[in-house]
């Protein structure tokens, strides 16, 4: 860079920012360098030092070419792809801390991972590498469903067409571009994949696209270009925000989903790396489409509802594909389009709103913040049998009850910690609760 004289090379280059490296080097080489920098430049080459993980072998040894412990790199981007390499190795290492990359089936190598040859590299299985790989998938999937439903990328997002689904997924965007600002600007790289992997594989797959699956299969086109529009701004963003993490399959999609013509021009280019970084919604455009978190709690309840309807058919070891009726006595009004969206993920033949419905025996039933969930067994499975697996049920609650009630009426276990106690006492509320539902089971309402 020209050291001793000061030219414009070396005035751009130092001091730089941050300096990456292994904390296996602290002392012969970062230490050498800041008193270098001090004595010979008058000032400190950088500020931030951020020390990597270490790659390990499951012997613990650090990997490197010189013991032939190191799987080749270019084997790796041939079987799982140059992404998924990077995803997967930034996804598994906290910060600051190792990483033991092994092969799942390394017994059938042998013992001395030293005497690997590079066939056996190649044909190696590894997990962290597999589940980045089915990411990587998952994520070219998704952006295919929305390809599926055909139409142009859609402009501006109506926000009186919003439903609480859509203002669900676009503040969980938002809570999303929060955490991972707050994580680039720690250096935590495993919290950034954590969140990015938790919202996209979670929140928009999971949910947010089976939800959006009544809508494609109506006949409403206002209704379907809306969809379609949060779901153009949601992946927009999502690609953006994985670019740094998958800059292959992202720069790809980029172009396939036509957001790179697309797109306006503050938002998109002709390449994603010339996208501007989302930022989260400002107050301003949270007012604009009423993205209020009460949708956040709403949703959440749906979601309470729809695991627990799940759970009463797995219970009662009804099949998935069998056409069940779901009855909820609500406590508050729902939209029709909410009810559609839980028949639908409840994989139910009808959910029905029925306030003065009146249980009777051989119905399950689950308690929710938005009413009563019940679902008729009748003609679905053994009711004699059902009622003696309540029963054998509500034998254990008891027992446990008896448990927590003889522990609490002991005076030195009430000298115990303060969060002790109150964890038992706790736990004796939630088993008389549990006895209370299986004895209103078994009573038929």
């Amino acid at each position: 860079m020209g050291w001793p004289k000061h030219t414009e090379t070396l005035k751009k280059f130092y001091p730089t920012t941050d300096l990456v490296t292994g904390p296996d080097i602290i002392f012969f080489w970062v230490a050498r360098m800041i008193m270098a920098g001090i004595e010979y430049m008058g000032e400190l080459p950088f500020r931030n030092v951020y020390y990597t993980g270490i790659i390990r072998d499951k012997n613990s040894e650090k990997m490197s070419k010189s013991l032939g412990n190191s799987p080749d790199p270019l084997a790796l981007i041939s079987g799982y792809g140059a992404d998924a390499l990077r995803f997967g190795i930034m996804r598994s290492v906290p910060l600051g801390q190792d990483l033991i990359f092994e092969d799942r089936e390394f017994d059938r190598y042998g013992k001395d991972r030293y005497e690997f040859d590079r066939i056996a590299w190649n044909s190696a299985r590894f997990p962290q590498l597999e589940l980045a790989r089915n990411f990587c998938n998952k994520l070219w999937n998704a952006c295919r469903f929305r390809q599926m439903q055909g139409g142009e990328v859609q402009g501006e997002i109506e926000s009186h067409r919003l439903r609480s689904d859509d203002k669900w997924i676009l503040l969980k965007l938002h809570l999303c571009i929060k955490a991972l600002d707050a994580a680039f600007a720690e250096y935590k790289f495993n919290d950034a994949t954590k969140t990015l992997y938790d919202f996209f594989w979670g929140d928009y797959c999971d949910y947010y696209v089976e939800a959006t699956k009544p809508v494609f299969q109506g006949t409403d086109p206002a209704k379907k270009a809306s969809t379609l529009a949060v779901m153009d701004f949601v992946l927009s963003h999502l690609l953006r925000l994985f670019h740094p993490f998958l800059p292959f399959i992202t720069e790809e999609l980029w172009h396939g989903m036509g957001y790179a013509a697309d797109m306006p021009a503050e938002q998109g280019g002709r390449t994603i790396m010339q996208a501007p970084w989302p930022k989260p919604f400002d107050a301003d455009m949270r007012d604009h489409y009423s993205l209020d978190d009460c949708y956040l709690d709403f949703v959440n309840a749906k979601l309470h509802l729809i695991g627990l309807g799940r759970n009463l058919r797995k219970e009662s070891k009804i099949a998935d594909n069998i056409k069940v009726k779901f009855i909820l006595k609500p406590a508050q009004d729902l939209p029709p389009n909410d009810i559609e969206v839980i028949r639908s993920l409840l994989n139910a033949e009808s959910f029905v709103l029925e306030p003065e419905y009146q249980p009777r025996q051989g119905v399950a039933s689950a308690h929710t913040s938005l009413g009563e969930l019940y679902l008729p067994l009748e003609g679905l499975i053994d009711l004699e049998a059902e009622l003696a697996r309540l029963r054998k049920e509500l034998e254990k609650i008891e027992a446990e009850i008896t448990k927590v009630e003889q522990k609490l009426a002991n005076p030195n276990f009430l000298k115990a910690p303060p969060n002790v106690v109150e964890e038992h006492r706790q736990r004796l509320a939630d088993w008389l609760a549990k006895k209370a539902h299986v004895q209103k089971a078994i009573a038929g309402g």
